[in-house]
């Protein structure tokens, strides 16, 4: 795991989805289900949302349909 690719996508993830949504999901996960919280928190979130391109307001137009 890259941990400031992991740190990155937490930090995006809780600003959009919000802390207290994102800190329950962590702590619910189990052990099936925690590789692919991490998986989700440092590719989904910290890959592809904290690539440079576009400001993450931008990034949000799109989930708010």
């Amino acid at each position: 795991m890259d941990h400031q690719t992991y740190d990155k996508g937490l930090e995006i993830r809780s600003a959009v989805l919000g802390e207290a949504y994102v800190n329950k999901a962590l702590a619910d996960a189990d052990d099936f289900t925690e590789p692919l919280q991490d998986l989700v928190t440092e590719y989904c979130w910290g890959a592809v949302w904290g690539r440079d391109g576009l400001a993450l307001k931008t990034r949000t137009c799109s989930i708010w349909r």
